[in-house]
């Protein structure tokens, strides 16, 4: 191997250790989606099923089995604890950054644009936060991601068109098995639309594809041949309408339906790379009639497939659009590329790099000057001193290079900028725990001590508190709104089916919102006698018994 492959692979490797492994042990599981899947997993593990995810006790149908079988892998082999819930996605991202290099390489023909690709998916502030979280998303998106990867090979190197289309088909088949048949919609989609810009459509007319079908259908059809088998219209119904067809219907989080929120996740998604990914787009249009490579086609082609598929539904989430985040990384690290090698392209370079680094210290300024408005969260300036003072330090040395037309080292010292922001975050967490997670919230529940007990809890704290203590719960609400995806828990949203609840048992714990404490305080004081024991975060942990002379 040559070395300046072995030595950017090792760089590659070693950094997605620091950034998707390191300090994953540092924050609880969070409310209310990392602890939705650990809990799957956990209740998985418990019974030793493999087949049925369950919540609650019960089945759920709102993804497939691939997650929950890695995480429950994960529970059962090292124990249960957020690095072992956060260990496959994070695997996952370095997965897909090596990727994305190999990728790179199979399409440009070029290291160091392919290793530039690399280092800005590695260092782009969304991808990295997705690796260090537990979601379907960043699994899913690695699949696709390999998917394309083989179907590059099998375009590039026509004597590997058999390894190439059946890779393709594969890797199709597992992202389907994580979140949905989307894994076949996406890749499929996109590939057609490459061939199409490429008149090259009749590539698919090869016996690999039919065989690569059949390996897909083998691979990802009996897991919802079972489950229809045994739930039938139930599965029918919460899969594919519900957590499907009722999300292009209708908004699940209604300030994220706007036609722009898509564009603007892809750019600020991409930070610190934001600006020279807008400088992509603009050369790229500029080049459509010209000079477009492969790679331009292929990520034009795959971004087109997920927003046509993501932009018309009404219910928007930035995690769904993690899918296109490595054509984006191509299409910049392509940018930068041709940047480096173009000597009229060098003022192009240097202006974007100053107007990074000055981003970077408007945004270091910021942080110190505005510290006032979230002390209450954060009690100590020190973490916000070290952030906007390394941010600052890290700029100026960056516009030291790039005044001195060192573009390359430039570029690296802008990607070392979201160390300092993953550093500030292990630095706040005893002040953040509390508003993240229902951890600190749990440990002032006995789990088994007084046996099994219903915990009155808040919609948000639902899953956390079960998957923290083992205790049955029920949701304290008053909002009239069910969860999105039904659970088998009973919905609170009067006094007397509270103090249903609270008849039922001796002693009830509550963690809960400030409304529900004041309503309990309003509502039951004149039979039970309600201690408010801590208040964390948004949390207030409550004790409540009834008065003796009942």
């Amino acid at each position: 191997m040559r070395p300046f492959f072995l030595k950017r692979f090792s760089i590659l490797f070693l950094s997605c250790y620091v950034l998707f492994l390191f300090g994953n042990n540092f924050f609880s599981l969070t409310d209310p989606d990392e602890v939705f899947y650990s809990l799957t997993a956990k209740e998985m593990a418990a019974k030793n099923e493999w087949v049925t995810p369950l919540i609650f006790g019960q089945p759920q149908f709102e993804k497939p089995p691939l997650t929950y079988w890695l995480i429950e892998t994960s529970f059962k082999a090292w124990g249960e604890s957020p690095f072992t819930a956060r260990l496959f996605p994070a695997i996952f991202a370095i997965i897909g950054v090596i990727a994305v290099y190999f990728l790179g390489l199979m399409g440009f023909k070029d290291e160091r644009k392919a290793f530039l690709s690399a280092i800005v998916l590695a260092t782009s502030a969304f991808f990295a936060g997705m690796g260090k979280t537990v979601f379907t998303d960043m699994i899913f998106s690695v699949f696709i991601l390999c998917a394309f990867t083989m179907f590059v090979l099998a375009y590039t190197d026509r004597r590997r068109q058999g390894i190439g289309f059946i890779g393709f088909y594969v890797f199709c088949a597992l992202a389907t098995l994580t979140k949905s048949p989307l894994g076949f919609v996406i890749p499929q989609l996109a590939v057609v639309l490459f061939l199409l810009y490429q008149r090259q459509i009749d590539f698919l007319k090869n016996w690999f594809v039919l065989i690569g079908f059949l390996v897909y259908l083998i691979i990802a059809l009996p897991w919802y041949v079972y489950m229809y088998d045994q739930y039938g219209q139930v599965f029918i119904r919460e899969f594919f309408y519900n957590d499907h067809w009722r999300r292009f219907l209708e908004a699940e989080h209604h300030s994220n339906d706007r036609w722009y929120f898509y564009p603007v996740t892809m750019i600020a998604g991409l930070f610190p790379w934001s600006l020279f990914l807008i400088a992509a787009w603009v050369d790229l249009f500029k080049r459509l009639k010209s000079s477009v490579t492969l790679v331009d086609y292929l990520s034009l082609s795959w971004i087109l497939s997920v927003l046509l598929v993501f932009q018309m539904a009404h219910s928007k989430l930035a995690s769904y659009i993690l899918p296109l985040f490595p054509a984006l990384a191509l299409m910049t690290g392509n940018f930068l590329g041709n940047c480096l090698s173009q000597i009229q392209d060098r003022r192009k370079i240097q202006n974007l790099l100053c107007a990074s680094f000055a981003i970077l210290i408007v945004f270091g300024a910021a942080v110190m000057f505005g510290h006032k408005a979230y002390q209450h969260y954060i009690s100590s300036q020190l973490p916000m001193y070290f952030l906007s003072g390394s941010l600052i330090a890290l700029s100026g040395v960056g516009l030291t290079l790039a005044f001195k037309e060192h573009f390359q080292t430039a570029l690296y010292v802008l990607a070392l900028s979201l160390l300092p922001i993953l550093l500030t975050a292990f630095m706040v967490r005893t002040d953040v725990e509390g508003y993240i997670s229902s951890h600190e919230a749990s440990e002032y529940i006995p789990q088994r001590s007084m046996g099994v007990m219903t915990v009155l809890t808040s919609k948000p704290n639902a899953r956390g508190i079960r998957f923290y203590t083992g205790q049955d719960v029920a949701a304290v609400d008053f909002s009239g709104k069910q969860f999105f995806s039904p659970h088998p828990i009973p919905i609170l949203d009067t006094a007397e089916k509270i103090n249903d609840v609270l008849g039922h048992q001796r002693v009830t714990y509550a963690v809960v919102r400030k409304n529900v404490y004041q309503f309990i305080l309003k509502n039951c004081a004149n039979h039970y006698h309600v201690a408010l024991l801590k208040v964390i975060g948004f949390d207030y942990i409550l004790k409540i018994e009834a008065l003796k002379h009942q």
